[in-house]
């Protein structure tokens, strides 16, 4: 009974390492799905001469949020680095006292959903299936 727990417990019980592998997976999704979101709702002008500043599409960025413990989550978002693409991309989203909001980050976050889980889900398998044969 003790031995089939144990082997239980390791299918169902991640290390940090394997909470990044899923976390990754996800991310690595939803980075996708902000960038084809960002240019389907017209924020992209392909014609642009990009200088030193990226297109606010080609701007999202996978990582740890800096300041954080690590413990398994992939923060993705905007990146703050050049130009303060986050910045940008909030004002667009949520609208200022000038523009109205469109609220394609928000609608392009729930839109990807069962893909992110799904790429979730497929990695979690991999890794149990890899655990079981140990």
């Amino acid at each position: 009974m003790n031995a089939m727990l144990a082997k239980a417990g390791g299918l169902i019980n991640l290390t940090i390492e394997e909470r990044e592998e899923i976390t990754q997976a996800e991310a690595e999704v939803l980075k996708d799905e902000l960038s084809a979101a960002t240019k389907s709702a017209g924020h992209y002008n392909p014609d642009r001469k990009e200088g030193d500043m990226k297109h606010l599409a080609d701007s999202v960025v996978i990582g740890n949020l800096e300041g954080t413990k690590v413990d398994g989550n992939t923060a993705v978002g905007f990146s703050t680095k050049d130009a303060n693409h986050a910045r940008i991309a909030r004002f667009i989203n949520d609208g200022t006292s000038k523009m109205p909001g469109d609220s394609f980050y928000d609608k392009a976050v729930v839109a990807a959903k069962p893909k992110v889980f799904e790429a979730g889900n497929k990695k979690l398998a991999e890794i149990q299936e890899r655990k079981s044969k140990m």
